[in-house]
């Protein structure tokens, strides 16, 4: 396979970046400041990293407007990180597979293929199931009857995709994620945990992603919605009847549980967990491990457990370390008061005649 590589002038126009120094200079990749070699870029995204970029092996760097570099071009931008990450997208080979279903995939019957799909092999596309135009289903990947999947969308080995779900445009599901299995619905009766049949779907709109074995259970009877372009990590799991809103990133491990409702541009730090029948409002931020038990309405960062405003939790921690010397404390002056009770005879019981 031919190298990929782009003269720096290019790049710098690629990038709406401001070219200083030789635009000549071929790169044919991109790396970490710490490790890039001879013909690779790469990016610095503050002053602080002035001396990583004195000693960098790279032949080209990404910098804002108030750093320079002294011995090799440089392209000028206002959000080196932005720019590095269209260079990537440069770089990045193709790897989507030719369009076509493989010999051994089973297709059910009344099934809608749009132009330029591709089905790897032995996946499966039941019955009644409409997949748009360029979408790539992945080997071993399973997609139940009436699911219905957008164009230009990938879903990657190992999936499954339950009956009726709805998958939009541009989004992608990767190895091992769950879309639509049963939400956890049972009663506790004298017989035993009766089963609540969850008939609802899941609705994944546009630009989402799904990370590796995530779990987007299906809702009741009604629906769980995924909102347009939120990011979901590896291992989350988003219960039954959830509503989750538009532009969120959701860490690894968070656990959502069933019939919460969580606004738009919400961002969950890892191992964080919501209550049930919770409503969590736009432009919030959970940091790790945070504990949601009720709803919180102001936009803000919030963290502990339970979660609170981010510098109450702070302060808290803070009186939380001090509470050994507290007790200390407490101990000296208990001291202090038995041994005044002793000088002035009292018995200590604060008896009155």
């Amino acid at each position: 396979m031919a190298q990929i590589s782009f003269r720096l002038a290019e790049l710098a126009e690629r990038i709406d970046g401001e070219l200083r120094g030789d635009g000549e200079v071929t790169i044919i990749g991109a790396a970490h400041i710490e490790e890039a070699a001879a013909g690779e870029i790469t990016f610095a995204d503050g002053p602080r990293l002035q001396p990583q970029c004195d000693v960098s092996r790279a032949s080209a760097l990404i910098v804002p407007p108030d750093l320079e570099v002294s011995d090799k071009p440089f392209i000028v931008t206002e959000d080196p990180r932005l720019a590095f990450s269209k260079v990537l997208e440069l770089f990045a080979r193709d790897s989507r597979p030719s369009a076509g279903v493989h010999p051994t995939a089973v297709i059910g019957e009344n099934v809608s293929l749009g132009e330029g799909v591709s089905v790897g092999a032995h996946s499966y596309i039941g019955d009644d199931t409409s997949v748009g135009d360029r979408t790539v289903v992945h080997p071993l990947a399973y997609v139940g009857p009436e699911a219905i999947i957008g164009a230009d969308s990938e879903i990657h080995p190992q999936v499954y995709v339950g009956a009726r779900v709805q998958i939009g445009d541009r989004v992608a599901i990767h190895a091992g994620a769950a879309i639509g299995p049963d939400g956890f619905g049972f009663l506790q009766t004298e017989q035993g945990h009766r089963k609540i049949p969850q008939i609802g779907t899941v609705i994944i709109e546009d630009d989402v992603e799904v990370g590796a074995n995530a779990t987007v259970d299906r809702a009741t009877v009604s629906v769980t919605r995924i909102g347009a372009g939120t990011k979901i990590d590896d291992q989350v799991h988003v219960a039954h009847n959830c509503v989750i809103g538009r532009n969120c990133l959701l860490c690894g491990l968070v656990g959502i549980a069933g019939s919460t409702t969580v606004g738009d541009n919400v961002v969950m730090g890892g191992q964080a967990g919501v209550n049930d029948h919770v409503e969590i409002a736009d432009d919030i931020v959970l940091a790790a491990q945070a504990g949601v038990f009720g709803n919180l309405e102001e936009p803000g960062i919030y963290s502990g457990y339970p979660a609170r405003p981010h510098g109450e939790q702070l302060r808290l921690m803070a009186l939380t370390r001090r509470l050994p010397k507290l007790v200390d404390r407490i101990n000296e002056l208990e001291s202090i008061v038995a041994e005044l009770r002793d000088r002035l005879g009292e018995t200590g019981d604060d008896e009155r005649v």
